[in-house]
């Protein structure tokens, strides 16, 4: 398949990385809720940050009458050292098939809704920050959750970085398919699992390994 792409940008967890447990989460939503003494979190407040949800982590600093940037940023702080302790104790690795994306001769990015500081750790911990042109993961503050996917905001800074607007954008999840179409560009939807995904819009491909991203680009 002939394409005329410029660039590829991938998101992270998921795709380079393996994705963070829901336990690592929860432990950090416990701890943050420890350091306010607030009570033991229910389900729903944990949701509310695992899903990056900033209204449902609104209405919880309104109802504990907690400051909702001091609740951000304690949240972000917890998580990101919950994160690190994953990679650190072998948790967390790469996937095996991302040594197929050295093979690539263009510009490379990755955009993530993980933490920023988060996603540049984990690349420069696994030895792969030189493989990428730009990194952005996401600021953990009320306006930053409000730019997360499917809002192409990073995209499309990602994509002014690289100097292009005919790239592709490799995600795991519908919310990244859907990024890519309000960035204007086409999208790959990786399904590791070999399940389907629901996507409110159609994804360019669908593979199954990074493996196939080589072949794409042929």
């Amino acid at each position: 398949m002939s394409t005329s792409y410029d660039a590829v940008i991938f998101d992270s967890d998921g795709v380079i990385v393996e994705s963070p447990s829901k336990q690592t989460f929860q432990r950090a939503v416990e701890q943050t809720f420890g350091n306010f003494n607030l009570s033991h979190p229910r389900r729903a407040d944990l949701r509310a940050f695992v899903t990056q949800n900033v209204q449902a982590i609104k209405d919880l600093s309104d109802r504990y009458q907690v400051d909702l940037h001091e609740l951000c940023q304690e949240a972000a702080s917890q998580a990101l050292r919950e994160q690190k302790r994953e990679f650190k104790e072998g948790l967390r690795s790469l996937y095996d098939d991302v040594v197929s994306l050295r093979s690539l001769d263009l510009s490379l990015g990755v955009v993530s809704d993980n933490q920023h500081s988060l996603v540049k750790y984990a690349l420069e911990y696994s030895g792969l920050r030189d493989w990428f042109d730009t990194v952005y993961g996401l600021e953990f503050t009320p306006n930053g959750l409000h730019r997360a996917k499917p809002s192409p905001y990073y995209l499309n800074k990602a994509l002014s970085d690289l100097d292009t607007t005919d790239a592709l954008y490799v995600g795991d999840r519908a919310r990244d398919v859907e990024a890519a179409n309000n960035a204007g560009i086409d999208s790959v939807l990786l399904c590791r699992s070999g399940d389907s995904i629901k996507c409110g819009v159609a994804p360019t491909y669908v593979v199954s390994s990074l493996c196939a991203i080589p072949r794409l680009l042929e």
